[in-house]
């Protein structure tokens, strides 16, 4: 059942889910939410979940469906939780929605109301167009990737940049040679899917012959917001992603470059099949 928490928050509604979801349970809770979303705008959710055991089928398709309908309508999704099922449910939904969303333990909801309330950082004015200095590639080492591996060597001698190379594993992939990643059926832990990646990206570097002055990075994260956030941090002025390295359903409904294109503080370059 959804209850909602009582807060004097500007644009944030918080609402507790508990036990498992039924479709009785959204057709009264989302016309509330849709209310809200009319007299507010945009706004933030803090989720707080308490003996979450999950939906019944019609009621994950509500959930799916109102999130795609409503992608636009939130800033952050906070979920506070406390277990390790709660937390990769969090990484799944990620696939699903450019909000920015994130999991935090029940012992840090101090910082998920803090990171609710984080101000949007301001618009400069037009920056003047600079020579790249510091180029990143975005791989999972599939054949789009290469396409892009190739786009970025041509791009870093054309302005004599950087480049850097980045894979991020992410829970349940499983990688083999040059290949795309799939899901495995049974879950790696984490030190043999990051020894994995890292062979899996000293081919594609050979493949591609990205020189020796490259930097390779293999992280763990959810990759839409591990790129962007890596990009930040060291200060890269151009992504380059190729346009899709997956099947199915995250093909069709927003891939990680979609999601990259969306977020990254700088110029993204998606390079097509």
């Amino acid at each position: 059942m959804f209850e909602i928490i009582p807060v004097n928050e500007e644009n944030i509604l918080a609402f507790k889910a508990s036990g498992k979801l039924t479709d009785k349970d959204y057709k009264t809770f989302l016309p509330k939410l849709e209310a809200l979303i009319r007299e507010y705008g945009v706004i933030s959710l803090y989720v707080e979940l308490e003996d979450f055991q999950g939906w019944e089928p019609g009621a994950a398709w509500d959930d799916l469906r109102f999130g795609l309908q409503h992608d636009k309508d939130f800033k952050r999704i906070a979920i506070v939780g406390d277990n390790a099922l709660e937390h990769l449910g969090v990484g799944l939904a990620n696939f699903f929605t450019h909000t920015e969303m994130r999991f935090f333990d029940k012992s840090e909801a101090d910082k998920a109301w803090d990171w609710l309330r984080e101000k949007p950082e301001q618009k400069d004015r037009v920056r003047p167009v600079t020579p790249y200095r510091n180029i990143l590639l975005a791989t999972d080492f599939s054949v789009w990737s290469e396409r892009a591996a190739h786009r970025a060597r041509e791009l870093c001698t054309q302005y004599d940049a950087k480049l850097h190379v980045l894979h991020i594993v992410e829970p349940l992939v499983f990688y083999y040679d040059d290949y795309d990643p799939i899901l495995a059926s049974m879950p790696l832990n984490d030190e043999t899917q990051i020894v994995q990646a890292e062979d899996s990206m000293k081919k594609f570097a050979e493949r591609t012959q990205l020189g020796k002055d490259t930097d390779l990075e293999v992280q763990w994260g959810t990759p839409k917001w591990s790129i962007v956030s890596w990009a930040r941090e060291k200060a890269v002025d151009l992504i380059i992603v190729g346009s899709h390295g997956r099947h199915g359903i995250e093909r069709l409904l927003g891939s990680v470059s979609s999601g990259v294109l969306h977020q990254a503080h700088c110029d993204v370059l998606v390079v097509k099949p």
